[in-house]
């Protein structure tokens, strides 16, 4: 001790807390430099689409004033023709045509020259408005001149066209304006002529992700409404209540038509089959491709958490619930096959939604490669330590809701939500051109065998682990992974 200049063991006790306190302000810089970091990275990324959209206005703003210059010396021409045909009163009638189809000439060009100065001001104001294929490929007449309209928004149609006429009854106003007021919480306020296709595909796919008893919980956003239907598998609007709500955009869309104010109504024509169940929605490639490229938030939940939850979630289809509650006790081998075992834990009063729920589930490659199981930490119960339980026990409640925020920032449709991993995943099992058994993807999944059976009821529970270990090894992305995770 003395060799290292410490007269006591007072003295070497104090140099080692000062080294630690240390230690201890050096992490703390480094946490305060990594938030400052991804905020600065958001500013970043804010600053330049400001810069990118001010330079597009200038540009747009540049074609006008030349447009308008144009059309100012037109304007300047004519009005000398007219002056020097006032003052040539005895010139013959052929010079007389001549000048006058000159005159008629310049005064259309003068119009439509305006025109498209309104209308380029227009789709300043509409940038999300997409343009048709016969608008950017039919040809302008050079005698054309289109009305430009100012945007109508939903609810200034709503107003004018359905609850300022006496002739509808106060039932039908009541109904189309909960209608109304149902797509502005999930898309805004928008105009009537961006309203398409797509965007009424994507409501319709919102409708059919609402719970049945959506609306009796106040303090719930649609979106957390969406999540907990999604989640927890409660049942969900029915296909005769996404109709009605149809076919009361659909008759407003109608009297909107008749008066040329859209070009078609796009909420008919939808397949509502009321004997068909429809199936949730599942991730698209794209949407997947998104998730990968968009940096998680800072917040309550660290990013390795969520990327693990999620990694875990896209290579099993477990639901959300079940991974938040995965202990390191239950992360086992069997048969020489690596596993989590879904299971009740009584003494956290948590147990898996059904008999089916409890199970083994291989732990995908693509899990053991990335590093799922250096997530374990001695001393720590749970696989996701950095989790807490909310007020009701449920920990996954705060993973939810930062996830809806996150990917309400990706801009991704409402309809999508984290549970629909589940969907993404039993899709790309049940499509496999392979001899992956449908039992075999009820065990791995947690469902209820698809055959009732007594034999397929026995069977289910007999299925032998490198069978499960082949279905969950089915599971493949073009390219769905995040960086290697290593505690390090």
């Amino acid at each position: 001790m003395q060799q290292h200049g410490f007269k006591t063991k007072d003295d070497a006790y104090c140099a080692l807390l000062d080294k630690y306190e240390d230690m201890l302000a050096t992490q703390e810089t480094i946490r305060k430099n990594d938030v400052s970091s991804a905020e600065m990275a958001g500013q970043i990324k804010y600053y330049k689409s400001t810069m990118q959209h001010a330079h597009d206005v200038r540009a747009l703003s540049a074609g006008i004033e030349k447009i308008i210059a144009v059309a100012l010396d037109s304007q300047n021409h004519m009005t000398a023709m007219t002056r020097k045909l006032i003052q040539a009163a005895n010139i013959n009638s052929a010079e007389k045509k001549v000048l006058e189809n000159e005159i008629k000439r310049l005064h259309e060009t003068l119009l439509s020259t305006f025109t498209q100065a309104l209308n380029s001001r227009g789709r300043t104001n509409e940038t999300s408005a997409p343009a048709s294929s016969e608008t950017e490929t039919k040809p302008r007449s050079a005698a054309a001149t289109p009305k430009a309209r100012p945007a109508t928004l939903l609810t200034e149609a709503l107003d004018r066209f359905l609850n300022s006429k006496p002739a509808k009854s106060l039932e039908t106003q009541r109904d189309t304006s909960r209608t109304v007021a149902l797509f502005i919480e999930a898309f805004g306020d928008r105009s009537i002529r961006e309203i398409d296709g797509k965007v009424a595909g994507d409501f319709r796919d919102v409708l059919f992700s609402l719970p049945a008893s959506h609306g009796k919980t106040k303090n719930l956003s649609l979106q957390e409404e969406i999540d907990r239907a999604a989640s927890q598998d409660v049942p969900t609007l029915s296909a005769k209540t996404v109709k009605n709500h149809f076919m009361r955009l659909s008759s407003l869309w109608n009297d909107l038509l008749r008066r040329d104010m859209v070009e078609k109504n796009p909420w008919g024509n939808w397949d509502f089959n009321l004997t068909k169940k429809t199936s949730r929605r599942a991730w698209t490639a794209e949407e997947m491709s998104k998730l990968l490229q968009t940096p998680w938030p800072v917040c309550s939940i660290p990013a390795d958490t969520f990327k693990g939850i999620t990694m875990i979630a896209a290579y099993s289809g477990m639901r959300l619930g079940e991974i938040c509650n995965l202990r390191n006790e239950d992360i086992q081998t069997i048969d020489g096959v690596q596993c989590f075992r879904i299971c009740a834990h009584p003494d956290d009063n948590w147990s898996p939604k059904t008999e089916a729920g409890e199970r083994l589930v291989p732990i995908h490659s693509a899990l053991l490669g990335w590093g799922i199981l250096n997530f374990r930490k001695t001393g720590e119960k749970y696989l996701f330590s950095d989790l807490k339980n909310s007020q009701d026990g449920n920990r996954g409640a705060d993973f939810s809701r930062a996830f809806s925020r996150y990917k309400t920032m990706m801009e991704l449709p409402p309809a999508v939500t984290f549970h629909g991993f589940r969907h993404t995943v039993s899709t790309l099992l049940r499509n496999q051109n392979s001899d992956i058994r449908e039992l075999w993807i009820d065990a791995l999944l947690g469902h209820e065998a698809s055959h009732k059976s007594q034999g397929a009821t026995t069977y289910l529970s007999g299925i032998e682990m490198q069978n499960l270990k082949r279905t969950v090894e089915a599971i493949q992305y073009p390219s769905f992974v995040f960086p290697k995770f290593d505690v390090s």
